[in-house]
């Protein structure tokens, strides 16, 4: 399961807000070939999902969540990354 630290949780919804997106939508992280990229969508049925304060700000479909398994998604400065386990970023 990837694991999301309180600090991304926090730069999620401050992205959200920003952006003006509906509360019932959220940032998904989709994978496109060449890497993990970032676009806002609702909840599908099977999606993960990550909270922060009683909104949803996260969601990966089955297929991306097994592929971030093994990963933490953080914060380094003011930009969300992406850290695998047995990385040394």
């Amino acid at each position: 399961m990837l694991a999301v630290t309180e600090a991304a949780r926090t730069r999620l919804a401050q992205m959200l807000e920003q952006e003006g997106v509906p509360q019932e939508a959220a940032v998904r992280l989709v994978h496109d070939g060449d890497g993990v990229t970032l676009q806002s969508d609702a909840e599908r049925p099977g999606d993960e999902t990550f909270q922060y304060i009683g909104r949803t700000v996260l969601l990966l479909a089955a297929q991306v969540s097994e592929l971030l398994a093994e990963s933490t998604l953080d914060i380094a400065g003011a930009k969300l990354t992406l850290r695998h386990l047995n990385s040394d970023d």
